[in-house]
């Protein structure tokens, strides 16, 4: 059934991701609820920084729910990863064919419904020195199309794990604080608004990244 498919893949993304963060010795806590934020059935964007290849590890590891990423829609023509990237029930929107992209954003609102927590990089690439890079118009435009509730979220330091894909200077129990900041309800915001909405994010990060408490 669809439920223990799901149920499956979310065990084999915490395993793969739980065997790398421990292979990196990576010392992290969480700071913030994300599940006290999210009303049964809310549709949820998390919206996070990108500076490692530990991230998406990291967010399987750290955070709670069924988290699946956006992939780009290239890989969704390769006959047999598109089949299984469908089973894990990854998605992908398509902006560029107008019928196709409502056809995405259908099956985005329905996943999301039934549970799925949709993870993006508004920033779109990696940050070199983990300062947060201005944010990609895409996820903005996804939340407002889905009516979705932005949950924030930083990870400290992580960067500083793996600098720049140099693998030989690797460190090994770096302390990585994985920051769960305030929901912000798309619900208020339409297209004209974007920008506004953009920017709120934007700040809620970079506000978590700056932020030295301890």
């Amino acid at each position: 059934s669809k439920k223990n498919l799901r149920t499956k893949v979310d065990k084999i993304l915490v395993d793969w991701s739980g065997r790398l963060i421990r292979a990196a010795r990576i010392n992290w806590q969480v700071e913030g609820d994300l599940e006290a934020q999210v009303e049964e059935g809310r549709r949820v964007i998390i919206m996070c920084n990108h500076s490692s290849a530990y991230d998406i590890p990291l967010a399987f590891t750290a955070l709670p729910g069924s988290i699946r990423m956006i992939s780009k829609k290239e890989l969704f023509s390769v006959p047999l990863l598109s089949s299984a990237m469908k089973a894990a029930e990854i998605l992908s929107i398509n902006r560029q064919n107008r019928q196709q992209a409502i056809e995405d954003l259908k099956i985005a609102r329905d996943k999301m419904e039934s549970g799925i927590r949709i993870w993006m990089f508004p920033e779109g690439t990696r940050s070199r020195n983990g300062e947060l890079i201005p944010l990609k118009k895409g996820g903005i435009r996804l939340a407002i199309d889905t009516n979705a509730l932005i949950i924030p979220v930083v990870m400290q330091d992580i960067y500083k794990v793996l600098p720049n894909k140099k693998w030989l200077k690797m460190r090994l129990h770096q302390p990585v604080k994985v920051k769960v900041g305030e929901a912000i309800d798309c619900r208020e915001f339409d297209v004209e608004h974007r920008h506004e909405l953009s920017d709120l994010v934007y700040n809620s990060m970079k506000r978590m990244l700056e932020e030295r408490n301890s």
